[in-house]
Order: C-alpha cells, then sequence, then structure tokens
C-alpha cells in the first residue's frame, strides 16, 4: 500500500512538471506573437489606390494552391525574407513545417539529410522546408512527397561582399586592415586563406550559392562539373529567384503556384546595417568575379531564363508588379514605424522594425523572422506529437492509480467495520474472505 502511494504521488508530480513546462513554453513562444492569429490577420490586401487593381484579373485560372514545397536557403541572398514569408505562409495555412532537430537550421557545411529533420514518425508527410540546408534532391524528396522546389541567388559581387563582413571574415582571419580594404585584403591572395585559414563561415567566401545547391568545393574549377550543376538546378527547380529582382520573382511564384497576394506580401528581413557594407570599386568587382567564377556562371544562365519565365507570364506582368509594390509599400506604412528603431534583437549587425501602437494584428506576425517561427512550429510540432500524448497517458495513469486506491481503501475499510462487529457475541475478529 505504502508503494502503490509512493507512485501515484510521483505520478502526479509528473503530470503537473510536464503541464507546468509545457505552459510556461507556450506562454514564453507567444509572446512573439506568432500562433496568436486574429480573424483580421489574413486581411492584408488593401483597396489599391491606382488602376493596377485590375491585376487580380490577369492571372491564369489555377486549381489549387501548392503546399508541398522546398525552398533552399541560400546565403545573404535575400533569402531570409523568402524564408520567413513561406514559414508563415505554413503556419497560416496550417501546413507542417519540416524543421531541425536542434537549432533553426539543418547544417551549413554538409549535404542534407533525411536524419536532420525533427520528426516522429512523420518522414514524407511535411509540407514546406524552408530553414539553411544544402542541396541533395534525393534526400529531400523523403521528408516531403512531391514537393515543389524554389531558391534564391544574388549577383556574385554583391553577395560575397555581404557574406564577408556580415560573417566578419576578415576578424576570424586575422586581417588587420580597416573598413573598405578589409575584402581588399582577402582578394589579394583569397586561394591563400580559403586553404590555409579555418575560419567562420569559410564556406561562404567562395562560390557560396553553388556551393549551398549542392557542388562541392573541390569541384569548383571543374567547368564540365559546374556547367553539369547549372544544367541539373534548371532541370529539377520549378523556379529560381534572382535578388536584384526580389518582387518580381514573388509575383512570378504567385502565379506559378496559384496563392494570394497576401501570401507573398513581406517585411525585409536580415537587412545588414550601413555601416557594415564595403564600397565595391570596379577593380574589386572584377576580382571578385574571378574569384567567384562559378557563381559568376550560375546566376549569369538564371538571370537569362528568368526573363523567359517574365514573358510566359503574359503581358500584365508589369502592371502586376506595379500592383504588388504598391500593396507592399501601404502594408508597411500600416506597419512600421518609420521613424524609430525597433528593440535589438539577438543580431546586431541588421536593422531592426518598430511597429506603430496601433498597428493590425498581421503586421506582428510580418515582422517576425525565420527562428522565431521555426521555434514556434517546432514547439507545437513536438507539444502535438510528444507533450500533448504525454500528459494525456500520465493523467490516465494518474487517474487508474486513484481508482485502485479508492478500491483498496474501500476494502481496508470494510475490512475495519467487519473487525468491530460484536454480533456474534464473541471476541474474535472476522476476517473478510
Amino acid at each position: 500500500m505504502l508503494i502503490v502511494s509512493r507512485m501515484a504521488i510521483s505520478l502526479r508530480n509528473t503530470v503537473i512538471g510536464v503541464l507546468i513546462v509545457a505552459c510556461i513554453l507556450l506562454a514564453t513562444l507567444q509572446t512573439t506573437d506568432i500562433g496568436n492569429r486574429s480573424s483580421n490577420s489574413r486581411n492584408v490586401n488593401p483597396e489599391p489606390s491606382t488602376s493596377s487593381s485590375a491585376a487580380s484579373t490577369s492571372f491564369s485560372q489555377c486549381t489549387q494552391p501548392v503546399h508541398k514545397l522546398i525552398f533552399i536557403k541560400t546565403h545573404k541572398t535575400g533569402s531570409s525574407t523568402i524564408a520567413t514569408t513561406l514559414a508563415r505562409y505554413a503556419d497560416e495555412k496550417g501546413l507542417k513545417l519540416a524543421t531541425p532537430i536542434w537549432t533553426h537550421i539543418f547544417h551549413e557545411t554538409k549535404s542534407f539529410s533525411h536524419n536532420m529533420v525533427l520528426s516522429f514518425g512523420d518522414m514524407g508527410h511535411f509540407d514546406i522546408l524552408t530553414s539553411h540546408a544544402r542541396y541533395n534532391r534525393k534526400e529531400m524528396d523523403m521528408v516531403i512527397s512531391n514537393p515543389k522546389y524554389i531558391t534564391i541567388i544574388r549577383n556574385p559581387v554583391k553577395q560575397l561582399e555581404s557574406a564577408y563582413s556580415y560573417y566578419s571574415m576578415a576578424k576570424h582571419i586575422g586581417i588587420q586592415t580597416d573598413g573598405d580594404h578589409e575584402l581588399q585584403a582577402f582578394l589579394k591572395q583569397p586561394r591563400y586563406y580559403f586553404d590555409n585559414y579555418n575560419y567562420f563561415m569559410k564556406v561562404q567566401s567562395w562560390n557560396g550559392q553553388i556551393f549551398d545547391l549542392g557542388l562541392e568545393h573541390a569541384d569548383h574549377l571543374n567547368q564540365t562539373l559546374v556547367r553539369r550543376k547549372i544544367q541539373q538546378i534548371d532541370a529539377e527547380f520549378d523556379l529560381v529567384m534572382i535578388n536584384e529582382y526580389f518582387d518580381e520573382s514573388l509575383v512570378l511564384l504567385r502565379k506559378q503556384f496559384c496563392w494570394d497576394w497576401e501570401d507573398i506580401v513581406y517585411i525585409s528581413k536580415g537587412v545588414r546595417k550601413t555601416t557594415l557594407r564595403h564600397k565595391i570599386t570596379p577593380e574589386l568587382a572584377a576580382k571578385i568575379q574571378q574569384w567567384n567564377s562559378a557563381d559568376v556562371q550560375l546566376y549569369d544562365h538564371f538571370n537569362r531564363t528568368f526573363w523567359g519565365r517574365v514573358a510566359q507570364y503574359g503581358p500584365n506582368f508589369n502592371k502586376d508588379v506595379l500592383y504588388f509594390k504598391e500593396l507592399r509599400e501601404e502594408i508597411t506604412s500600416r506597419c512600421l514605424d518609420m521613424n524609430s528603431h525597433g528593440t535589438p534583437t539577438y543580431d546586431k549587425r541588421v536593422e531592426n522594425h518598430k511597429l506603430k501602437p496601433n498597428a493590425p494584428n498581421y503586421c506582428k506576425n510580418m515582422i517576425s523572422g525565420t527562428m522565431q517561427y521555426v521555434n514556434w512550429m517546432k514547439f507545437m510540432y513536438v507539444f502535438h506529437r510528444v507533450l500533448l500524448p504525454l500528459t494525456l497517458v500520465c493523467l490516465g495513469c494518474a487517474f487508474m492509480l486513484f481508482l485502485c486506491r479508492r478500491f483498496r481503501r474501500g476494502n481496508a475499510d470494510q475490512y475495519r467495520l467487519l473487525n468491530n462487529t460484536t454480533d456474534l457475541g464473541s471476541d474474535e475478529k472476522v476476517v473478510p474472505i
């Protein structure tokens, strides 16, 4: 009886502990306002102020929106804004986001493996993947069944300058120069630094974009393999967006995937502070292009094919882009206080946003970053797949032990009652059978 009682107390405490932890995590994550969507959080489409409202009539008829897609999140290409937009779409549509096990990225250097995904028997049944992962078609197809593949690339000159300053490569290498001369010093002998120094985010200092898309650094000087990789991407990807034509890319995505305007509207994420930018001279640009020749070939190819897709879009493309830009400006003016900066985030290298005091609820979701969305949806996945079932099992066990204790207590009461009976006129105690 003592053992049963102690087990009941222990199980009760376990259940209480699980519930308390779940509530604390839920309350903590809800402070990001992700998941606290109200009915007006989807009404982000204002009445257009010009005749470009006719853009909505220019689309081809879609049967169903695409809900299965994988976004290869390249580095320093504007990919954080795309990833957040896709994660917000998954959250609002109730789709299942494939998330990394521990952090908000799968891996920076290793090729993607399905074992990197947090899964409790759902492999093959996820809907969207947006976190940083190196392209590996075979492994990714194991996570999401028949997905669409998209990515974004950027002019290699701007991309390397962004990566070099954002990741403070000069500091990690030990280059002792100031400001604009840091990148110049690196490009005097880039192969020497790449081969002999183990610095932070080293993989992004040489053809980082085609590396993210699956080509190993050992193959970057092999023109045959570079061309083959570009042809593979062209054949296997449904859309390759261009950073320099960001809004145009999203308009193409919207039509191709049968999404709504409110699904693609965004507020930019991860924009570097002006103090972290290097001046690019023509001579420096030429050196970057020579050093990152594989990325140059990648960019040139898809910059050409991009306009082929624009031509296929139809005659209303420019009207739709104009309408989208107006929509973004309207949403930005509704949401952000442009005269002040927001509270500094964990990343002091980027600009922060501050919401207007009377900003609509959907604005809070729009300024949330990729990490916030990934952590929120990871928690909700674990909560529904692990914490909630475990809590129900614990509550069930506790209830069964409660019934068991009541039953045994009832027997004990009966035992005492029978022992106190004197109806037999005897001093003998009656033992219940």
